[in-house]
């Protein structure tokens, strides 16, 4: 027997005894250590307050049930219930804020956050919640002032003073961002987007490159490619730009930057192929069709732009284009991909004379006008994955 069912047979004796205190504790201690949507728990839970005639819980612990049952409406419901026994209550308050912003009400999440600050002035996490809300919401003002009256209260936290500047920065008011900015990385990205480059060498140089861990070094190798962008040193900026993906993965921003080097250097055949593969990144599928034509227009013998084609006309289910671009892919180099590709297609089609051009062994045609080849799609988009 597990520690966990030890303790759900534990708790279910205490309660079947009318030892409801002691049943409580175990339960709750299985929520909070093993489980936290343990429905058994939760119902029991509710189940001991309304024994207890403790109303107010037992619509919390109901709320919690409803959670753990995906049943958001209900889950505020009780949680607005327990609040009007006890509206002064921080946890059921929080609760509710929580429960419309998972929800997505978010004006209704922002007026509950608001009546926290007021319940509860020093609490930080309050403050951070409500700048991610007006986030959302898109109001940057709103979301500017609650990060300063944050500071007001907590003067020496540095991840408010950085949250500030972030939304500073967002706004496009340099000089308020680098006034309160404490994160070494951040104050050089900001300086680089209001051009002060001399300083953001400085600091750049004043970093320990090697005393960095990954993810730091990541940002470093971005923000010194930007700095040799913003200084037309191209080359370099492309070399840092390969550093950054050797510490991870391609990813939007890298072939974002390297679009924009391109479009500096008047090289527009890499420029729409790196815009592509940043849209695609971002799943903006429609621009990196047109990006991946236009630099199709430019270079049409090139592989890498005809399999993307290809692929996304695959995803597009415009199979009968997709297949034109795998057979210029086929015509390059006879690339054993588009062979099997193209075999298949034919092969699903009907059409086994040109399946078996293409390398598929076919018997019994007679048989296999009605055949499908299940995989045919399967096996098509998963060139779309890896590429």
């Amino acid at each position: 027997m597990s520690a966990l069912e030890s303790m759900h047979q534990k708790a279910a004796s205490l309660y079947e005894e009318k030892k409801l205190q002691e049943a409580l504790a175990i339960y709750e201690e299985i929520i909070a250590k093993y489980c936290p949507y343990d429905e058994v728990a939760l119902s029991c839970i509710m189940d001991i307050y309304l024994e207890l005639d403790d109303k107010f819980n037992y619509y919390l612990a109901r709320a919690n049930v409803n959670i753990a049952q995906n049943k958001m409406d209900y889950a505020i419901s009780d949680t607005k219930k327990a609040l009007e026994l006890d509206m002064d209550n921080i946890d059921a308050r929080r609760k509710l804020a929580r429960l419309y912003k998972v929800d997505n009400k978010i004006l209704k999440a922002i007026d509950e956050f608001i009546k926290l600050t007021e319940l509860c002035p020093n609490d930080a996490d309050t403050y951070f919640e409500l700048v991610d809300l007006y986030m959302k919401e898109g109001s940057i003002d709103s979301a500017i002032s609650i990060a300063n009256k944050g500071i007001e209260l907590f003067p020496d936290n540095i991840n408010m003073k950085n949250m500030l500047a972030q939304l500073y920065f967002k706004n496009g008011e340099y000089k308020s961002a680098l006034e309160v900015v404490q994160d070494d990385l951040l104050r050089i990205k900001i300086l680089l987007q209001d051009e002060q480059n001399d300083r953001a060498k400085e600091e750049l140089d004043k970093i320990g490159y090697s005393q960095l861990n990954d993810n730091q070094k990541k940002g470093y190798c971005v923000l010194n490619a930007q700095y040799l962008y913003n200084t037309k040193d191209y080359n370099n900026a492309l070399n840092e730009i390969d550093k950054y993906v050797k510490l991870g993965a391609p990813d939007a921003i890298s072939f974002q930057m390297r679009a924009l080097i391109y479009e500096e250097l008047n090289d527009e055949f890499n420029a729409h192929l790196n815009w592509g593969f940043c849209y695609k990144f971002q799943n903006k599928l429609d621009d990196a069709l047109v990006e991946f034509d236009n630099a199709y227009k430019i270079k049409q013998d090139s592989k890498a732009v005809l399999i993307e084609l290809a692929n996304l006309y695959m995803y597009n289910k415009e199979r009968y284009v997709a297949m034109e671009y795998w057979q210029k892919v086929y015509e390059i180099d006879q690339d054993e991909q588009a062979r099997g590709i193209l075999a298949e297609f034919y092969y699903s089609e009907g059409n086994f004379e040109l399946a078996e051009k293409y390398g598929k062994t076919v018997e019994k045609q007679e048989h296999q006008q009605e055949e499908k080849y299940e995989g045919f799609v399967d096996k098509v988009m998963s060139f779309f994955s890896k590429s």
